[in-house]
């Protein structure tokens, strides 16, 4: 596509409010608050340096006691003697063992050098990760769409908020869509080592890429440097350090404390920060009122969404980028995930700006529309006003409130899902058209 001259600077415009807004809520929030205050990096930075020393790394008690002096919240000590830190703050964060080795090489440096390392890394893996999208949406040849995914990339909210927390998300983001692309070039080596690596930072992330690789078909080729390369790091996990080995009871501990009624990573209403959440159940619980049954609900309609798309990919055993934003998209509805996950939508972003001049026009547009919302930290928005301004106030007090109106991210997700599953159906539809025209053209050539 050419643009005029007018319409180049217009994108060049665009882009420098984007940036602008990018470094402002992203990198600058990050570096202005490094060395100093809490950031999602710091505790599995000292879980690692405990694992390497051979210590608990998910002991609240050696958390507490190797933490950065300098960054060191006045909640630390006392919430980790009377055993509170797991449920209130999430810590020691439940990333798995398999993530220390990894993450070593950035422990190992003092603490007010780690944290600008790491967020060095997050901000380029961010871009790394953009490129990626670009290559996988066909961007290397429409200059307009890379740039369009590029600012979709840089507007995102939930890029923003774990760039800004230093969260590991956006780096697992980054080697997942990284991973995908060698897929797509039958590089399955570096594909398999890629996503073992993605998977053991973190899984949940990981989760629609492995699928994806999965279900592609150069699967067997992919599958076993992958399966190498996680049991080189778990042998690097369990070599005993100091006589100490693995800590999976006090793991499991934290786990079972942090998803608790009212924990800090539980969705029901008795979590106060339950809406920062995206996974359906934090928007299904407040019109159920029972865990179980909210459970049963998302479970189903996961296994609903899943079975859709699987008789599509049956249809015609083609696996693409929209395939893909299908799982990540959907991957944050059963499952917990934070707003900062949400970076996962960019991949159905990406999808969709590929289309806008394909056959599934309309569909795309309705994708990007409903992924609007994500321009802002919405939940977070809504939360603040209403402890602020009275009409709200009473607002929230309402069960359509919990569900629907702060919790709307979940069903914009939900919503997502349906939209590309929609389009996923009628891909594999013009695919059966266009086979049983070929097939009849073939029989007509033979008689």
């Amino acid at each position: 596509m050419n643009l005029t001259r007018g319409r180049w600077l217009i994108f060049w415009l665009l882009t420098l409010v984007a940036a602008f807004e990018f470094v402002a809520r992203g990198p600058a929030r990050a570096f202005s608050a490094s060395g100093r205050n809490f950031n999602d990096f710091l505790s599995p930075y000292v879980q690692t340096r405990a694992w390497f020393a051979g210590r608990d790394p998910y002991s609240s008690s050696v958390l507490a006691e190797m933490w950065p002096v300098s960054s060191r919240p006045n909640f630390l000590i006392t919430e980790s003697l009377d055993g509170a830190l797991p449920a209130k703050r999430g810590l020691p964060s439940p990333y798995l063992p398999l993530a220390f080795p990894v993450l070593l090489p950035v422990a190992l440096l003092p603490w007010r050098v780690a944290i600008v390392v790491w967020i060095l890394i997050t901000v380029a893996a961010l871009f790394v990760a953009a490129w990626a999208l670009i290559q996988l949406a066909g961007g290397a040849r429409d200059k307009v769409l890379a740039w369009m995914i590029l600012l979709a990339v840089l507007l995102f909210a939930p890029v923003h908020t774990a760039i800004a927390a230093s969260n590991i998300v956006t780096v697992v983001f980054a080697l997942s869509t990284v991973a995908t692309l060698c897929l797509t070039q039958n590089r399955n080596t570096a594909a398999g080592i890629l996503l073992a690596i993605a998977a053991a930072l973190k899984a949940t992330i990981a989760l629609p890429f492995v699928i994806y690789a999965v279900a592609s078909q150069g699967r067997k080729k992919v599958i076993i440097p992958a399966i190498v390369a996680g049991t080189l790091l778990a042998g690097a996990t369990a070599i005993p350090h100091g006589g100490a080995g693995l800590w999976w009871r006090s793991f499991f501990a934290n786990n079972r404390a942090m998803f608790a009624p009212g924990a800090i990573d539980d969705f029901s209403t008795a979590n106060p920060l339950a809406f920062q959440l995206v996974n359906l159940q934090a928007g299904v619980f407040p019109l159920l009122g029972n865990r179980t049954y909210t459970e049963a609900v998302v479970l189903l309609l996961f296994a609903i969404l899943l079975a859709v798309w699987f008789m599509a990919i049956r249809r015609d055993s083609q696996v693409g980028l929209l395939d893909l934003a299908i799982l990540a998209s959907t991957s944050l509805l059963f499952i917990y995930h934070r707003f900062t996950d949400a970076g996962l939508l960019l991949v159905a972003v990406a999808w969709a700006l590929s289309q806008l001049r394909k056959n599934d026009k309309m569909l795309a547009i309705v994708c990007l529309i409903l992924a609007a919302p994500f321009l802002i930290p919405g939940a977070t928005m809504l939360h603040e006003l209403s402890e602020n301004y009275a009409i709200l106030e009473e607002l929230s007090r309402s069960r359509a409130w919990d569900s629907f109106v702060l919790q709307h991210e979940p069903w914009l997700i939900l919503a997502i899902c349906v939209i590309l599953l929609a389009a996923r159906s009628r891909a594999a539809r013009r695919f059966t058209r266009a086979s049983k025209r070929d097939f009849r053209a073939m029989e007509a050539e033979q008689t």
